[in-house]
């Protein structure tokens, strides 16, 4: 994900679904990402699964999170407030000024500048907890997948099926559809390259169609 300074909304797709979503960030910022004070509840008819953390401590941006169902998979909206940050930066000029007036002196002026790399502290917090997810939320997709993958494998054992019967009727409605089976033909290569054999990436494919 892609951001610039102190970004206050980021949303991103992932191809989990939302209590997947929800349990992987969970994780997630408890063991990697530092989050503290972290509260987490759904909320509504909707099932939204809400999540609201703190990154760092007296300069902690406040996160906002919602894994909002997207059919099967989820977004995740990332709302950011940067309020205690500002509150502190504002103490902190306040202080400064204050001491240059009593003491009738510019020389506490020159504490301002540590508003630059305060500044730049928070923006690297967010920039991390970004980036983070960015990187770890492929690798969960990924391993959800093959979790579901040998869960079909089992199904598929137990209940057998005549993968050309199958491959058949497929033909009928890709071909009825599309005029042709080249899109069937690339979703079983893709589920071969993901490691299943050409009778299960049928079967799959078949399920996906509501052909049993």
């Amino acid at each position: 994900m892609q951001v610039g300074l102190f970004p206050t909304r980021v949303r991103k797709f992932v191809r989990l679904t939302p209590k997947q979503a929800y349990e992987g960030l969970l994780y997630l910022m408890r063991t990697d990402l530092g989050a503290k004070g972290i509260k987490s509840g759904k909320h509504g008819d909707r099932e939204l699964m809400l999540i609201r953390t703190r990154l760092g401590l007296a300069i902690g941006v406040t996160v906002n999170i919602r894994i909002i169902p997207e059919d099967g998979a989820s977004t995740m909206e990332f709302n950011f407030s940067y309020r205690r940050s500002l509150y502190l930066i504002f103490a902190l000029l306040i202080a400064i000024v204050s001491m240059s007036i009593i003491f009738r002196t510019f020389i506490p002026l020159i504490g301002a500048l540590f508003i630059f790399p305060l500044a730049y502290i928070v923006n690297s917090k967010v920039k991390k907890f970004i980036g983070t997810v960015g990187e770890v939320m492929p690798h969960l997709e990924q391993e959800y997948e093959r979790r579901a993958l040998t869960e079909d494998r089992r199904r598929w054992q137990a209940e057998s099926k005549d993968a050309e019967e199958l491959y058949k009727r497929l033909c009928e409605k890709y071909s009825k559809t599309w005029g042709s089976t080249h899109i069937l033909e690339y979703k079983i290569a893709e589920y071969e390259k993901k490691g299943l054999t050409r009778e299960e990436a049928i079967r799959k494919t078949a399920e996906e169609e509501g052909i049993f």
